[in-house]
């Protein structure tokens, strides 16, 4: 087996960046998400929230295009569907009165570790932001996602 000439060059971007590049990081961030929730799709009984989870997996895929530099650009549209989420969420979870310790069972536990994983997709694209000339509107859309898990996360405690 011949070994690649630089292991450190990916095929991903255009087949000239190296493994070292942000948006790689990202990439694996944002992917590993895309499992946790996933995930906890397979665990919730609601086909609305199955539904809406999807959705943001898809979302996900398309912001990862973005980042490669696909012609797809995420909108104001998403970022609003996001926050209307969040709102619909917080409304049905009752009002946050105290200190939560995450994951009082495995579904619970599992939508906190995928908000936590959020925040590290926020963080590894904030380097993506300020080398690649970002996009605002994915870094409103990974913050209010990370919201709207913290909220979901509640109805299930």
């Amino acid at each position: 087996m011949k070994l690649k000439e630089n292991p450190l060059v990916t095929a991903l971007v255009g087949g000239s960046t190296t493994k070292l590049d942000s948006r790689i990081a990202f990439f694996g961030q944002a992917d590993k998400l895309s499992c946790h929730l996933m995930k906890v799709r397979s665990l919730v009984k609601e086909s609305e929230l199955k539904e809406e989870l999807v959705t943001i997996v898809s979302t996900l895929s398309s912001i990862m295009g973005e980042v490669a530099g696909s012609k797809f650009r995420l909108s104001e549209k998403e970022v609003e569907w996001m926050v209307s989420l969040v709102n619909k969420y917080q409304e049905n979870g009752g009002k946050l009165t105290k200190f939560v310790i995450p994951g009082q069972n495995v579904v619970s536990a599992d939508i906190h570790i995928a908000r936590c994983v959020t925040r590290e997709v926020e963080l590894a694209y904030a380097k993506v932001y300020v080398d690649h000339n970002g996009s605002d509107y994915i870094f409103e859309y990974l913050n209010k996602l990370s919201t709207l898990l913290f909220a979901i996360a509640l109805k299930y405690e």
